[in-house]
């Protein structure tokens, strides 16, 4: 069956997939934790922020199917079938939340940590058929999303080099580093926290500086435009109205 990840059950299944695949033997299962692993394959910017902000997204993914599924106009007997499993899964997230090694997540829910062959993947997929067809979000394309981060480390080496007030410089650096971050997580926790931080970027810009000074710095038309075409990439998205005001907000001063 074909993946579907744009929704919560295909993120799921597709990260776990991918987590498996990455530790794929007995012996890396039993010397690796879960925490630090799940980390490393995303790829962290922040520290500990950022470890919390990984495991946080990877933690409420069950959450975020069971909650999806209770949204689906079907019979209760139905939305019963698509959570066959999903109890397992969460007994690994456990696990991960608990600083266990992989083996130990992977058991909780695949015989013998066989995540492939598992019960709880294959519900995983048909769960995110159905919601697929019912209620899909917006996806990123790979291009896109190596556009996007490749775009904010622009942003972040030209922001930390330009002559600005040190408050100033620290806020915009602290929005950009967590719009990177959330950029790492789209592909576990959707578009949506890369919307929230986008909009959280340009409100901050709207309260702790202005054109005028990003312009002295000479950052003003450079920023514009990124924050124009992060926009753009964005603007399929559900908040992309609320940042699109924002944004012309900072634009027009």
């Amino acid at each position: 069956m074909a993946q579907y990840i744009d929704n919560p059950a295909g993120r799921l299944h597709k990260f776990l997939l991918e987590l498996h695949a990455t530790y794929p033997n007995d012996q890396q299962q039993k010397q690796k934790q879960a925490w630090p692993a799940i980390v490393e394959m995303v790829g962290n910017d922040l520290g500990v922020s950022g470890e919390v902000q990984i495991i946080g997204a990877v933690a409420t993914l069950p959450r975020q199917v069971r909650e999806a599924v209770a949204q689906l106009s079907v019979e209760d007997e139905r939305k019963e079938h698509l959570l066959l499993h999903l109890d397992e899964v969460e007994r690994g997230i456990d696990q991960l939340l608990g600083r266990q090694t992989l083996w130990h997540m992977f058991v909780s829910f695949a015989t013998n940590a066989d995540v492939p062959r598992s019960a709880a993947i294959s519900a995983l997929s048909h769960c995110s058929y159905e919601l697929h067809r019912a209620m899909p979000e917006i996806v990123l394309s790979d291009e896109d999303l190596a556009r996007i981060i490749e775009l904010i480390n622009e942003l972040i080496n030209e922001v930390h080099g330009a002559k600005l007030p040190d408050a100033v410089k620290r806020a915009m650096l602290d929005h950009l580093m967590a719009l990177l971050q959330a950029a790492h997580n789209v592909r576990i926790a959707g578009p949506q926290p890369l919307d929230d931080a986008l909009f959280a970027l340009t409100g901050s810009l709207g309260r702790t500086t202005s054109p005028e000074e990003l312009a002295q710095a000479g950052l003003w038309d450079r920023l514009k435009s990124a924050l124009q075409t992060l926009d753009l990439m964005l603007s399929t998205s559900q908040s992309a109205g609320q940042i699109g005001q924002a944004i012309a907000g900072i634009l027009t001063g």
